[in-house]
């Protein structure tokens, strides 16, 4: 019988400003907005609820253990919190969204049980990072050493990803969704189930072990769900999933996300009042990420994160400001100073950036001196636009020329129901398949797979001791030394099992 499966072409998720009507559930009035307040200290006041309270905002959310709160509150809120004494930056919370996503439904075999079928027929990207399989003879990972993925969860249908799905998944979307209307969406802690395929495209690349492989194809994972079908998630939201990965006791944290911050001078327009109001040197979900990434490293994991996807220097610090301007200033953001990717740039992470099918920089992929650790296959889209731009996508389409630059993995197929708004309600799940995607996105899990095949063999190592042994092992691939392409080198599985 034939089935389609479907044909992504998958960014790394992006960041962008929240927006009035963006809310939990239904809660949030016009004239309210949430804002992430960091508190002085790295614990919440006994006493948080109520100054919020009598600074006219309500809580919302809470991370206890880094001193972060979400609250709601009217736009004058943030004017009177920047001037507490026990408030150290409030700014208007921050939402990551997936970017659009292009599919082209093709005609294939349905799905095929034959184990790694799909592998030796497509996978040029894991067979690079594990020397066409020679790393599985020394290593394939096991179920003591954990994977936290933090994305839109995982297919619990899907037959390549079930036997290395661990019990302990947590959801972090809460009830409504993003937009408050997806009604699948009631803050169950245990729904993990994808609605999206990020997550299950991810957890492929780490951990397939079926008609797909993996490049840890034995190693145990989680899934600590933040975006549901709509592809958004507020921050804290992610901040707070970090932090029940690194208290569950994973030992490595992927996360095919990212976004930019600014250190500097920060200005916010009041969309009711028309007020520009200055909220000091920092935005808050800044502040939370750096308490977060330090709390996990003190539990012993270690992050691994998307370099990004915006074909940027991100060590020229106005470049990203100048980007950040023109993609925020819509929201009402100004920012003068120097611009961040987070969680790429924070120190003790592990950031990765994505190479095609020749070991060439993905035209895509962000960069930077001292900003690349190592790189990963994570798809080109060099064929793509060439065919495209020559009218000759068809051909591009029936070659099947996207399985010599993309990149194979697991998706579950569904179907959503939609409100005159266009906006997800509900969604119907079809079945687990396949899709190909490209992306920064892609290249993070085989690092964090690398990464997690070296902890199985170390079970003493520190996040810090893997970071070390993951980049000098890493494939050098244009020069000596570390580049601002490609960090220390290409991961690579194979290198690392032999050298360490």
């Amino acid at each position: 019988m034939k089935r389609l499966i479907v044909f992504f072409i998958a960014f790394a998720l992006l960041f962008t400003f929240a927006v009035p009507q963006l809310g939990f559930g239904n809660t949030l009035k016009s004239e309210e907005l949430p804002f992430t307040v960091v508190f002085v200290n790295e614990t919440l006041p006994n006493d948080a609820s109520k100054i919020i309270k009598e600074l006219g905002g309500q809580v919302i959310y809470e991370i206890p253990e880094i001193g972060v709160l979400q609250v709601k509150a009217p736009g004058s809120f943030v004017k009177k919190a920047v001037k507490h004494p026990s408030i150290l930056v409030v700014t208007p919370s921050l939402v990551t969204e997936l970017p659009e996503i292009k599919n082209i439904p093709l005609e294939m075999d349905g799905i095929n049980l034959e184990k790694a079928l799909y592998y030796n027929m497509y996978q040029w990207d894991i067979k690079r990072v594990t020397n066409n399989g020679k790393s599985f003879e020394l290593g394939t990972g096991n179920h003591e050493i954990v994977v936290g993925i933090i994305d839109s969860g995982i297919d619990l249908n899907h037959p390549d990803i079930q036997a290395n799905l661990l019990p302990g998944s947590k959801n972090f979307v809460p009830k409504g969704g993003i937009y408050g209307v997806d009604l699948s969406e009631t803050g169950d802690l245990y729904d993990v189930q994808d609605r999206n395929g990020h997550g299950t495209h991810v957890a492929g690349n780490i951990a397939g072990n079926g008609a797909i492989l993996g490049v840890a194809p034995d190693v145990g994972i989680r899934a600590y769900r933040v975006f549901g079908a709509e592809g958004g998630a507020y921050n804290v939201w992610i901040i707070k999933a970090l932090i029940a990965a690194a208290n569950d006791g994973v030992k490595v944290i992927n996360m095919s996300l990212g976004g930019i911050y600014v250190k500097g001078q920060v200005w916010w327009t009041d969309p009711d009042t028309g007020e520009r109001i200055k909220l000091g040197n920092d935005v808050a979900d800044y502040v939370a990420y750096m308490r977060a990434a330090k709390y996990v490293e003190k539990k012993g994991a270690l992050i691994v994160a998307a370099a990004g996807n915006d074909g940027l220097n991100a060590t020229n610090r106005k470049e990203v400001v100048d980007y950040a301007n023109e993609k925020y200033g819509p929201y009402g953001y100004e920012f003068k100073g120097s611009g961040f990717y987070t969680p790429a740039s924070l120190p003790n992470v592990v950031t990765v950036s994505a190479t095609g099918p020749n070991d060439e920089l993905a035209m895509y992929s962000n960069y930077g001196a001292g900003f690349v650790d190592v790189a990963a296959p994570g798809g080109n889209l060099e064929l793509y636009y060439k065919y495209l731009n020559e009218g000759r996508f068809d051909e591009y389409i029936n070659q099947r020329l996207y399985t010599k630059e993309f990149n194979l993995s697991s998706v579950p197929i569904v179907q959503y129901q939609y409100n005159d708004k266009g906006q997800i309600i509900g969604y119907t799940y079809v079945r687990p398949g396949y899709s190909w995607y490209v992306g920064t996105s892609m290249a993070t899990p085989k690092a964090s797979a690398v990464a997690a095949l070296l902890f199985a063999k170390h079970k003493n190592a520190s996040p810090s001791q893997v970071k070390i042994m993951l980049q000098n092992s890493a494939e050098k691939i244009r020069k000596p030394g570390k580049d601002i392409y490609f960090g220390y080198g290409l991961v690579n599985a194979y290198r690392a099992l032999t050298m360490y």
